[in-house]
């Protein structure tokens, strides 16, 4: 004999069994029996998933725990969004499954399958909920299965419950910070008048990212609210009905005139009791949404992370917003490199309107986590930390010190050890160094005696540039007293000086002698110089200043140059002493002369294009204390004294005078006529020797021909060039003389 069909099924897991009682006639036990995914409640765990959308996320998490594609399927109507970054924490897996469906709004409920048990169904609309027997079911108060034989509803309540008169919700999404991600609805105008509308909902920081996403979380949340608006609870023996089944009665209820859905049941039944159930129900043309029940976990204070990167990168891994991704520790799924987590943002104590502070941080570096309202979904660095991998820049032994110092070795350090207080801003490269204060080595000594102050240094380049003028100053401004530019002192040196020129001025126009540009510079100390109200440069110091180079200094202006001193000003110069003027150059002393010597070598003094004049007040005197003084003129030369004279001229002597002329010699002889040019070539070597080469353009000498050279005092040489195209050497022990050569014609 066959068993009888049984009047309902369930497949599932048993989770509990307990022994109640044992009699020598019966064991008896209590079972729990629920569906698999109840299994999942007893897996509890944290770990990130990254670019899923909801739907994505369950189905991987219901598939690594062995349910394949016929254990579940998902019905849905519209799409769902990508989250970028959704955390599991410290949570079993069923809580993290319902926590997301009720974010999204989602249902699921089960179907049993003769070949696969117990399946999952999960939905998000009216079209998706179970629909089977299309004839309604009797609706019989009173009545029961034992009496009539046949299926029926016994009972019926129906609660009117209000619904919210507005709901809002709102955040803030930083990577779009000017867009308004609020959004409101309102219950007003859109229900049957028989709605009781009462009181209103705000939510903050349901992580809605766009404006679309606002809109929603707020459609989410009213359907949740009207779902709730008619609940029918009863009673029955309906064997086929189940959650998310859709049923009649007859005769209906005007609630529900599209039908019930079933929400939730509870079985009964036993040897002495026939099977019933209880039941709540809402109309079936409500869109069920699971109420918001499961908590969302929050993470109190801080979590360590290491900041990561793809590959070995040199140098901070970040995105164009300054983000971070990290490696968190509870996370033990592999990722690759540099994606193990979403870009996350760096807190720092200032920042602004691209300004701020913000030192990048290289991989391995452990940073601390902290969560905005506590949600594991939302993580911020809060804070960088050492660690024993990457210990403190500042140990114990530097308990003094303030460093700032980058990955490169750039710092800013602030020694705060009484007597030692320095400050030092230096890069590695060109060790380019500002050091304030008490200047130290690296081993913390002292650099030399006077090693304090300020030392700006680099082995590089410098540039040191003030736009609307520089005051270098060694004058004491004791305890930083006194005004940035206070150069009393310096201006008070300078009016001097102009006060000695104005008066050397005034001397040397007397002595008929140019004057120096002593009150135009004086102008210009007034109207420029004097609290630089025009870019200009004050160097004072009260004890000296010093300038040195083994090689070249230049010293220009496009004006003027002013040299003046209240004592002595020496010049020395291990070579050449040069001056040139494109005008004149003026030399005057006011109280004891002037001199110029030379201790090797000659002196040459010459007016080129101009007078020559020498004046003295007294004697005057020439002297060639081991030569000869040679006296040429061109034209003429004439001595004269007392109304005597000597002139030499056109190549004469003319001696006169008022008185008498005494010649006392040994002997007189008169000879023919010679000039001085004669005379000179008869030498064997004078000072300025010449000697002309006659060649044609392509250099080839022009010998044997005649010419004449005619020298600077009118005398004529003649001669024959010779087979180098040489005139001979001419001679002058006087001066440097020009020749003039006339090439005569070739003879036949």
């Amino acid at each position: 004999m066959l068993a009888p069909e049984p009047l309902k099924e369930w497949s599932g897991i048993i989770t509990s069994c307990e022994k109640l009682s044992v009699s020598a006639d019966e064991t008896r036990y209590r079972m729990v029996l629920e569906p698999r995914i109840a299994a999942l409640k007893h897996h509890r765990t944290s770990r990130l998933f990254q670019n899923q959308n909801v739907p994505d996320i369950i189905s991987s998490l219901l598939k690594h725990h062995g349910f394949s594609g016929v254990d579940f399927r998902f019905n849905t109507s519209r799409e769902y969004g990508v989250r970028e970054y959704v955390t599991q924490y410290q949570e079993s897996d069923f809580a993290f499954l319902n926590r997301l469906c009720e974010e999204e709004g989602i249902w699921y409920a089960f179907e049993q399958n003769a070949q696969y048990g117990d399946v999952a169904v999960f939905g998000d609309d009216t079209a998706h909920y179970f629909r089977g027997n299309t004839s309604p079911y009797p609706y019989r108060p009173h009545g029961g299965l034992e009496s009539v034989g046949e299926e029926a509803v016994f009972a019926l309540q129906v609660k009117h419950n209000p619904i919210l008169e507005s709901i809002r919700v709102g955040d803030y999404n930083y990577r779009d910070a000017d867009t308004d991600l609020s959004s409101a609805v309102t219950a007003k105008g859109t229900e049957t008048d028989s709605s009781v509308l009462l009181g209103s909902d705000s939510h903050w920081g349901l992580h809605q990212k766009t404006p679309e996403e606002a809109q929603l979380q707020t459609a989410l949340l009213q359907q949740l609210d009207h779902s709730r608006r008619i609940v029918a609870s009863g009673s029955g023996n309906i064997t086929a009905l189940r959650p998310g089944l859709v049923f009649q009665t007859a005769p209906s209820f005007s609630e529900a005139p599209n039908g019930w859905l079933a929400v939730s049941l509870t079985h009964s039944g036993s040897r002495d009791q026939a099977y019933s159930h209880t039941f709540t129900a809402i109309p079936a043309d409500s869109i069920f949404r699971p109420e918001r029940i499961t908590p969302l976990p929050k993470i109190q204070g801080s979590l360590p992370a290491r900041v990561t990167s793809p590959g070995n990168y040199t140098y901070a891994y970040i995105d164009n917003m300054g983000r971070y991704r990290v490696k968190l520790p509870f996370d033990l799924d592999e990722w690759s490199p540099g994606g193990e987590s979403r870009p996350i943002r760096l807190a720092k104590p200032y920042a602004g309107p691209d300004y701020g502070q913000h030192f990048p941080l290289h991989e391995g570096t452990e940073v601390m986590l902290s969560f905005v309202q506590g949600n594991p979904d939302r993580p911020y660095i809060s804070g960088v930390m050492h660690d024993s991998s990457h210990p403190d820049h500042v140990p114990a032994d530097w308990n003094t010190r303030n460093v700032i110092r980058t990955w490169a070795n750039n710092k800013l350090r602030m020694e705060d050890k009484q007597g030692q207080e320095h400050i030092k801003l230096a890069t590695e490269y060109g060790k380019t160094q500002l050091n304030l204060g008490h200047i130290v080595d690296g081993q913390r000594q002292k650099r030399g005696d006077n090693g304090e102050g300020f030392e700006l240094r680099t082995d590089s380049w410098g540039s040191l540039r003030a736009g609307k003028g520089l005051f270098i100053s060694t004058d004491a401004q004791n305890q930083a007293s006194g005004q940035v530019l206070d150069m009393d002192a310096a201006i008070a040196q300078m009016e001097q000086a102009l006060s000695l020129a104005k008066s050397l001025n005034k001397a040397a126009h007397t002595a008929k002698n140019e004057a120096t540009e002593a009150e135009e510079q004086a102008g210009r100390l007034n109207d420029s110089l004097k609290q630089l109200q025009r870019s200009g440069i004050i160097q004072s110091a009260p004890d000296g200043i010093a300038s040195a180079t083994p090689q070249s200094q230049l010293h220009t202006a496009g004006q003027h140059i002013h040299h003046i001193s209240g004592g002595d000003t020496d010049i020395s110069t291990g070579s050449n002493f040069t001056v040139h003027a494109v005008e004149s150059v003026n030399l005057f002393a006011q109280s004891k002369g002037a001199k110029l010597q030379t201790n090797q070598g000659k002196v040459e003094i010459q007016a080129q294009n101009d007078e020559m004049q020498l004046n003295a007040l007294k004697d005057a005197t020439i002297t060639s204390s081991a030569g000869k003084v040679t006296v040429a003129a061109k034209d003429e030369i004439l001595l004269t004294s007392g109304g005597g004279y000597i002139k030499i001229k056109d190549g004469n002597i003319e001696l006169g005078c008022p008185k008498m002329v005494w010649v006392k010699c040994a002997g007189f002889q008169v000879m023919g006529p010679r000039s001085l040019s004669q005379m000179f070539n008869t030498l064997p070597k004078t000072k300025f020797d010449q000697e002309i080469l006659v060649k044609t353009p392509s250099v080839k000498p022009i010998a044997n021909r005649r010419f004449i050279l005619t020298r600077s005092d009118g005398t004529k040489i003649q001669g024959v060039t010779d087979a180098n195209g040489s005139t001979g050497i001419q001679r002058n022990d006087a001066t440097l003389e020009k020749i003039t050569l006339t090439i005569l014609p070739k003879e036949n």
